[in-house]
């Protein structure tokens, strides 16, 4: 156990060194048709793989429940493969997975559309990166 410790945190040192970023969301739950406000991150650990997570939150709503997202991205082109899980914050803290696409709308900027779905959303958004760290390996 030690050592997989140790192999993860080096891993993610060496990310984090290397290139991540910190970025903003936009996005509506089709099914509910509730608003969302998110912010996350992504730290690249190979050159087609990045480790992420995120959080959205509901300001717009009564209740002001909000999600931890934490996933696995797969770059093809302009096209990322999301998949990983999502906590729920609400009195009962549901946890799930949920997988989800990517779309980098113009070639030469970071701007996506997403969507995300599980048993509990299905959400369309707009997302872009707002702070790099790192390098850039690309």
């Amino acid at each position: 156990m030690k050592n997989l410790i140790t192999v993860f945190f080096t891993i993610f040192c060496f990310s984090l060194y290397s290139q991540g970023e910190v970025g903003v969301a936009l996005a509506n739950d089709i099914e509910n048709d509730i608003s969302k406000l998110g912010v996350g991150t992504s730290f690249k650990i190979l050159s087609k793989v990045s480790l992420g997570a995120g959080v959205m939150i509901t300001p717009f709503e009564i209740d002001d429940d909000y999600e931890i997202m934490y996933n696995v991205k797969y770059n093809i082109g302009r096209f990322n493969l999301v998949g990983g899980f999502m906590t729920e914050m609400n009195p009962k803290m549901d946890s799930e997975p949920y997988f989800g696409i990517d779309f980098k709308l113009f070639k030469n900027r970071k701007l996506k559309i997403f969507y995300n779905q599980s048993e509990m959303m299905k959400t369309i958004g707009i997302k872009t990166p707002i702070l790099k760290l790192g390098k850039k390996r690309d």
